[in-house]
């Protein structure tokens, strides 16, 4: 699932990316996977706030880049890549605004890595974030479940609240 949501994001990156002089070739594929990771803790930022449905109607009305998520998961995105590769603000803007709402929009339609209807299960994402929340799953099953697990087992809860989160992530620096 994390692997076509990739394809997905491959596909939407490509001309703001790949085809991108401002982005050095040798960047290419580490750019993607940022953006991977944005849409993918974003997502699981939406489904944690409740606010799906609001995103999924942002969607359907066609003004997904204007969703206050779709902006948050993008402007994470932006400061990621600026910070990692040296990108200016003016071209991580325009690769961000080119893929993330592109990205978001077919993975809340429902379609697959080749474009085509009914590929891509959402609710799989989503459970697979929050540990199987969303599919009624064991709470430790999803990624974020097991993710949790073994950082908690490392010591790297830091707040000492039972999971492994962002919250740990920041006491950590």
């Amino acid at each position: 699932m994390f692997d076509e949501l990739f394809k997905i994001i491959q596909q939407s990156g490509q001309q703001a990316v790949v085809d991108n002089d401002q982005v050095p070739n040798e960047h290419n594929e580490d750019v993607l996977r940022e953006a991977h990771t944005a849409v993918v803790n974003g997502l699981g930022n939406v489904q944690a706030s409740g606010k799906v449905d609001g995103l999924v109607n942002s969607v359907q009305s066609g003004s997904a880049q204007s969703n206050p998520a779709v902006q948050q998961i993008s402007n994470n995105f932006m400061g990621s890549i600026m910070q990692k590769f040296g990108i200016n603000a003016s071209t991580a803007s325009s690769i961000a605004a080119a893929v993330i709402p592109m990205v978001i929009s077919k993975v809340i339609a429902g379609r697959g890595a080749q474009g085509g209807a009914g590929g891509f299960d959402l609710g799989g994402l989503l459970g697979g974030l929050t540990g199987g929340a969303s599919t009624g799953g064991n709470q430790n099953s999803g990624l974020g479940g097991q993710i949790s697990s073994i950082g908690s087992k490392f010591g790297l809860d830091k707040d000492k609240d039972g999971d492994v989160d962002l919250n740990d992530l920041k006491k950590m620096f």
